[in-house]
């Protein structure tokens, strides 16, 4: 019975002596990661290259015809040799001046879209005065269109009121025509039911 209990407690003892052999590494609290600051994004500013537009459509305003001539014989020579995209939009803008818009609003549209589809040309200034020319020819042209319907309307009109005139005046016609045989059917009615004196024998004496 002894050696049981003796047995017993010496496997307590060991047990123990082994646990306190154990080494517990210390508590670390897990690391968060820190952020990196994000690089700031550059600025990237698109400058215009069709510069001082405004002041270009100023100085236009300002100038004779002959030197408006003068000048648009000069962009097209530019814009037919070397296709740049600013001379285009200076030539609308020069085509879209009221001294010159009558003729040339067809010119103008096509040069605008020309330029707007040019890849290089991305200043949102630049398009924004392309968008403004593009949106006065539309208006233009819309009342051009209402005002050549009012034309032809008009003229309608004038054809349906001449044609009226010429059936009033056939008709008043036909009446004066139905008047006069019907003056003439009853004096020859007159005629019949009143016999002439002259026509009446006279009493032998």
């Amino acid at each position: 019975m002894r050696n049981r209990r003796y047995r017993s407690l010496l496997v307590i003892l060991l047990l123990s002596l082994l646990s306190a052999c154990v080494v517990v590494p210390p508590y670390e609290e897990p690391q968060v990661p820190l952020k990196q600051k994000a690089e700031p994004i550059p600025l990237v500013v698109i400058v215009s290259p069709c510069v001082q537009m405004l002041s270009y459509y100023e100085m236009l305003k300002l100038m004779p015809v002959a030197e408006l001539k003068q000048k648009q014989a000069a962009l097209w020579d530019s814009v037919n040799h070397t296709g740049n995209g600013c001379d285009q939009l200076r030539l609308a803008i020069l085509l879209g001046l009221p001294e010159l818009r009558l003729e040339n609003d067809v010119k103008a549209e096509e040069l605008i879209k020309d330029f707007l589809e040019k890849e290089e040309i991305s200043a949102i200034e630049d398009k924004q005065i392309a968008w403004f020319l593009m949106g006065e020819i539309q208006w233009r042209k819309q009342i051009q269109s209402n005002q050549q319907a009012l034309r032809k309307q008009q003229k309608e009109e004038r054809v349906a009121y001449s044609s009226l005139l010429k059936q009033l005046s056939e008709t008043q016609l036909k009446l004066e025509q139905l008047r006069y045989i019907d003056k003439n059917i009853n004096a020859k009615e007159q005629e019949i039911s009143i016999p002439s004196t002259d026509k009446i024998p006279s009493d032998p004496k």
